[in-house]
């Protein structure tokens, strides 16, 4: 199994009255992909992250394999949920990759 980690840093212009509904938009879009998706075990994001973090909001995803992974990147589902609530609003994205 592998694990996948994204840390995403939202852009400044989210920091108001919208930010809250902004992180749970993006938590109930990517987490509904659980089961749409071969080769994905789980999707969990955390939106609750501390102060002292790097981030603002974190995925974290479980696939059966490393072509799981490579397949879910390029998931027409993923690709669309991403464009919609993830690239509008994040300053910075950084991610790591690691074989259970």
């Amino acid at each position: 199994m592998v694990k996948h980690i994204i840390i995403w840093t939202l852009q400044d212009k989210c920091f108001g009255p919208n930010l809250s509904t902004i992180k749970e938009n993006m938590k109930t879009r990517l987490e509904e992909l659980n089961s749409q998706i071969p080769g994905v075990k789980s999707i969990v994001v955390y939106t609750d992250c501390f102060s002292s973090s790097n981030g603002d909001i974190a995925l974290e995803a479980i696939f059966d394999n490393e072509d799981a992974v490579k397949s879910f990147k390029q998931n027409e589902l993923r690709l669309a949920v991403t464009k919609d609530v993830v690239v509008p609003f994040v300053d910075n994205t950084t991610h790591v990759e690691f074989e259970l």
